[in-house]
């Protein structure tokens, strides 16, 4: 009896450290069968995937072993990757199948559509007709006019007719103002010059002068002295002082001073003392000196004591002998 038991035992021990080698080769194989069926490059290439249960030599144990033997030898070597994959049972012929059906929707070249269906002919033929009509409504890409209906085809003349007019509006794209009517001709004029127009009163490098009405020159040129003024009295940009007028020179020199003064307060590299008043100088000196006090009284910040009055250092020191004190307690 307590042979039997120690047996039956044995038996279960053995089936448990079986069953984790087991699931990793169904794993293993599951896994090297979906490279192979989405085409990865992944796909054991050079070599016949085998389960790691047939390679402890276990044998078949089970429904389970049974199958995953059989996957194996349906897979074989991917010689020269992913095209080259070919397995041969069912499910990897309907995945080379679908592949080819992708292949065919995306318009690669490795389409065969003599390997399709009579109903995948003829749903490749909607989408192809309806991505060439996307690409004729829209502009983009090739568009094939032989293969619109008529509907359609003048529907097409009438959106590329509406672009192009856009285009010559605008200044960009490809216009072509031979195709357009005297009424858009008219439109297009006015488009263009009214866009010199601006370009002129932006300062932009592609205004062009001569195109201008007098008036309009008057305008452009108001518009660069403001430009002129504003970026003088922002300190930054192109300015030419010579442009200003007397009172516009007197407002970018206060300007100028009060951007001075403002970097000397917050220490920044860009002050020039050397512009500061007597009085700007003294109160900015009477301001340091307080902080570099509060530093050293404070313990925080820098802090320079040849700088300090014989009274605040006499004050410090009795402060710091205070503190002594009352950790000492």
């Amino acid at each position: 009896m307590k042979v039997l038991l120690r047996s039956s035992l044995w038996a279960q021990l053995v089936c448990l450290s079986l069953w984790p080698v087991m699931l990793r080769g169904q794993s293993t194989l599951g896994e090297s069968l979906a490279l192979c069926n989405t085409g990865r490059e992944a796909c054991e290439q050079s070599r016949t995937v085998r389960t790691p249960l047939s390679e402890t030599g276990a044998g078949d144990v089970g429904h389970n072993s049974s199958k995953s033997s059989g996957l194996s030898e349906g897979l074989v070597v991917c010689n020269n990757g992913w095209e080259a994959c070919e397995l041969s049972k069912g499910d990897v012929h309907v995945s080379d199948h679908q592949r080819n059906v992708s292949n065919c929707r995306n318009g690669w070249e490795s389409c065969d559509r003599s390997k399709l269906t009579p109903a995948e002919t003829i749903a490749l033929a909607v989408a192809d007709h309806r991505h060439n009509l996307s690409n004729c409504e829209n502009g983009f890409g090739s568009c094939d006019h032989s293969s619109l209906t008529g509907t359609e085809a003048h529907e097409i003349a009438l959106a590329e007719r509406r672009r192009n007019l856009s285009d010559c509006k605008d200044g960009i794209g490809s216009c072509d103002r031979l195709t357009l009517t005297l009424l858009e001709a008219n439109e297009v004029r006015i488009a263009t010059h009214q866009r010199n127009l601006s370009d002129c009163n932006d300062g932009a490098a592609s205004c062009d002068p001569s195109k201008l009405s007098r008036a309009e020159a008057s305008e452009a040129i108001a518009s660069e002295h403001r430009r002129n003024f504003s970026n003088c009295s922002d300190g930054w940009g192109d300015c030419d002082r010579s442009k200003l007028s007397p009172i516009q020179a007197r407002n970018v020199s206060a300007s100028d001073h009060q951007r001075n003064l403002s970097a000397c307060r917050e220490g920044l590299e860009t002050c020039d003392y050397s512009k500061l008043t007597a009085l700007e100088a003294g109160a900015l000196a009477k301001a340091e000196h307080q902080r570099n006090y509060t530093a050293c009284l404070k313990g925080r910040g820098y802090c320079d004591y040849s700088r300090l009055t014989h009274a605040e250092t006499g004050t410090i020191r009795d402060e710091n002998s205070r503190s002594v004190g009352i950790e000492h307690q």
